[in-house]
């Protein structure tokens, strides 16, 4: 989380991946023992589990940037894509309020979803998966009280 005085930038946490961190933790520890043990490893066997390593950081890591949330003084932006990207405004004094929707687990490891409501009601929007949403749940009110106060 970027937090400046007047922005808030946010992408997806890491905690997500948690079950795939574990399973390259389990396998590296897995090779670990088998060599210190002297089991001979097979090649074939090495180069795949290299293979799922590298690709497993990748896929996840990219999921993760294709996301990008920011609060602004003026406006919510929620941007997603890597190679093209859709950008979606949803302007501060249009949010009637935010809610908050964390599992048990999701409140253990602090990160969770925001719904973000218009009056309208047409254009809900929902940040997904972040850390420590009960923060931006509180950034974005404070900063949406001060545009409406600025408005009027």
């Amino acid at each position: 989380m970027k937090k400046g005085f007047d922005k808030l930038s946010v992408r997806n946490s890491r905690k997500i991946y948690l079950i795939v961190y574990l399973m390259i933790l389990a396998l590296v520890i897995s090779i670990a023992v088998a060599k210190i043990s002297g089991r001979e490893i097979d090649e074939l066997t090495l180069k795949v589990v290299g293979v799922f390593l590298i690709l497993a950081i990748f896929f996840t890591e990219s999921h993760r940037l294709n996301t990008y949330y920011e609060v602004n003084p003026h406006s919510i932006i929620a941007s997603k894509g890597i190679f093209s990207r859709t950008t979606r405004r949803l302007d501060l004094v249009a949010i009637s309020d935010a809610n908050l929707r964390q599992n048990l687990w999701e409140r253990m490891l602090n990160y969770g979803d925001v719904g973000v409501r218009t009056f309208s009601d047409d254009s809900a929007m929902v940040i997904k998966k972040i850390n420590n949403p009960s923060m931006f749940v509180d950034f974005l009110e404070a900063k949406t009280r001060r545009a409406k106060s600025q408005r009027n």
